[in-house]
């Protein structure tokens, strides 16, 4: 493969968690535009998502989507922190386990959207379709906090001290980290329902490192 082949294809892999944020956030905004109860009953849950089935397949396709471009956005973070670390890479390998870890998160959510529509259009059993439904709402929002503050302290142990990233980047994924923290906390623990939020902010993060790692100076790691 030559370099300039290399070339394109590293820019398309750090480019890849500004697109996932897109596609995820896609997903999101199709759900406000929908009817479907899960707070509701059976039948009505069920009958609102086969009356709006394409859009609920639009949000399996994004979220699948998004998935794998999250996978694709963290090798692509391991390997910039690999070369920070220069020792064991240890923390490297986390974060790149930890990325793939909420990857498999987005994937989950799509194929608990998925059972949901087959449920009500194939097998007749509404019941099974609202709880499928709950799943993949509920899946991002209960599984992101965690999994994001770890991937984020991870990183902003490598990144903090590396002269490569950029310090405002730096400290911001530091102080995000803090942030996530106590949102999760308050979320978990409190009358609020944040979650939301934390999404947001980790989708957040995710485009904006997409966009700082192509900047990244390896002469200074």
């Amino acid at each position: 493969m030559t370099e300039r082949a290399l070339s394109i294809w590293e820019r398309a892999g750090t480019s890849a968690g500004a697109f996932a944020a897109l596609s995820l956030g896609i997903g999101y905004a199709i759900t406000r535009t929908t009817k479907a109860p899960l707070a509701g009953s059976d039948v009505d849950y069920a009958g609102a998502l086969l009356a709006e089935r394409m859009k609920w397949e639009w949000v399996t396709f994004v979220r699948l989507l998004g998935g794998i471009l999250v996978v694709w956005f963290t090798s692509s973070l391991a390997e910039r922190l690999r070369a920070a670390e220069r020792r064991t890479g240890r923390l490297a390998e986390a974060a790149f386990g930890l990325g793939v870890l909420w990857a498999g998160v987005w994937l989950f959510s799509a194929f608990f959207n998925s059972a949901s529509i087959l449920l009500a259009a194939d097998y007749n059993d509404p019941g099974g379709a609202r709880i499928a439904g709950v799943l993949a709402r509920e899946t991002p929002y209960v599984l992101t906090g965690s999994v994001t503050f770890t991937l984020l302290l991870a990183t902003s142990f490598v990144i903090l001290r590396s002269g490569g990233f950029p310090k405002v980047y730096a400290y911001g994924t530091a102080a995000l980290t803090v942030a996530i923290l106590l949102i999760a906390l308050v979320d978990w623990y409190g009358a609020g329902r944040l979650s939301p939020l934390i999404v947001a902010l980790a989708l957040l993060w995710t485009a904006t490192t997409s966009a700082v790692l192509p900047k990244v100076d390896r002469s200074a790691q």
